[in-house]
């Protein structure tokens, strides 16, 4: 049974390892992340719909993917701000799509994408102050999503390093300026998250609101996303689900910002994704409800909804009529000035499909969607299988 620990915290943590993750049944290899050169996953689809199971990144991950393709178990190790893993940690996971197919299947009732090579159990050793109970679901989840377990979530070293203000109330100001920052990895002509945020937009102007827009996947923009952030009171952070959790890069992005303000600031979120059921979404929002009083800001609640996949792979008809609904929450934002109200929860749609649904999705849905992302891959030029196993 081959075990690897992908450690990012380098050897003052080695010991603790080898005691925590012996070698008993089988061997354990040890790598340490802490120098290697690990980009970000940019979500670009290549892996999955170009170059199937073949990262378009050429980096130091290609190696560490090879040897997880012949592991059983993988740990992670990883520092936590704000209550989650560091993005150095994040980004280690966020990478291990190509091991996954872009075709979906339902897996233990849920909607998964299917496995090129096997299931892969995920355990968690992590240093900081985050909550043992989000740890443990996020390694549940992510095992799930790989056709594995969880093998644990374990504390190395108590270090307490959030910030909580419950005194942080809901701004009552009338909103006149939204800054919006797109989380997503993916380069703005790709992005999803680019076509929802534009649907948006189109009802705070219709109500009068004024709006600017920063890129988090082209770092010459984040000084000023920083600035914006610092010197307005509102702030929309839209991005796809990675991972069930928030991009890696986003994580990277808020660990620049200080966490304290000189004026009220409040965060509200725009979460999608390509499930359709709000399930999917839960410890995603767990953490986002916590996050903007570490910020020294207030909550102004999240925008949850799936069924993103098919919007880069549609004409541009059938993908402005899947982002169109985004203009009438746009519009309820600005009446608001948040998301806290009941629509908004309506807006995310069903918390899970009766299993009689799910077996007509998968019967009948599911196949013509597979059959559209085979297509929309040979239009880029792909030669090869979706479930290609190339390593």
């Amino acid at each position: 049974m081959k075990t690897i620990v992908l450690n990012t915290l380098g050897e003052e943590v080695l010991e603790q390892i080898r005691t925590l993750i012996p070698q008993k049944d089988g061997d354990v290899e040890i790598i340490d992340t802490s120098d290697m050169k690990i980009a970000h996953c940019m979500g670009c689809n290549q892996c999955w719909l170009k170059t199937p199971g073949i990262c378009a990144i050429k980096d130091d991950y290609e190696d560490i993917l090879k040897k997880l393709i012949q592991a059983e178990n993988l740990w992670i190790v990883s520092d936590t701000h704000f209550g989650f893993l560091s993005h150095k940690g994040k980004r280690l996971m966020d990478r291990i799509m190509p091991m996954l197919n872009m075709t979906l299947g339902f897996r233990d009732g849920w909607m998964r994408h299917e496995l090129r090579y096997h299931a892969l159990n995920i355990g968690l050793l992590y240093k900081g102050a985050a909550e043992q109970s989000m740890m443990e679901d996020w390694c549940k989840r992510t095992a799930a999503n790989i056709g594995g377990h969880s093998i644990g979530a374990i504390a190395l070293k108590e270090t307490p390093d959030r910030i909580q203000n419950p005194h942080l109330t809901t701004l009552n100001s009338q909103l006149s300026h939204l800054v919006i920052i797109n989380g997503s990895p993916r380069v703005e002509k790709f992005s999803n998250t680019d076509k929802i945020i534009h649907s948006f937009t189109k009802g705070l102007e219709k109500a009068g609101i004024t709006w600017e827009l920063h890129n988090l996947s082209n770092r010459n923009e984040w000084n000023a996303a920083r600035e914006a952030f610092l010197t307005h009171e509102r702030t929309l952070i839209a991005f796809p689900l990675y991972v069930e959790c928030v991009p890696g890069l986003m994580l990277e992005f808020l660990e620049t910002l200080p966490v304290e303000r000189t004026q009220k600031g409040e965060i509200s979120f725009l979460l999608h994704g390509g499930m359709d059921e709000g399930n999917e979404y839960r410890l995603c929002e767990r953490f986002l409800k916590e996050l903007p009083a570490q910020l020294g800001c207030s909550y102004g609640g999240s925008l949850i909804h799936g069924g993103s996949f098919l919007i880069r792979t549609s004409k541009p008809d059938m993908a402005a009529k899947m982002v169109a609904p985004y203009a009438k929450m746009g519009r309820l934002f600005a009446q608001k000035g948040n998301f806290l109200t009941p629509k908004v929860a309506k807006f995310t749609g069903p918390e899970q499909y009766p299993w009689i649904v799910r077996k007509l999705i998968s019967l009948a849905f599911l196949a013509k969607i597979n059959k559209g992302f085979e297509e929309f891959a040979q239009g880029w030029g792909c030669t090869r299988p979706l479930d290609d196993k190339p390593f």
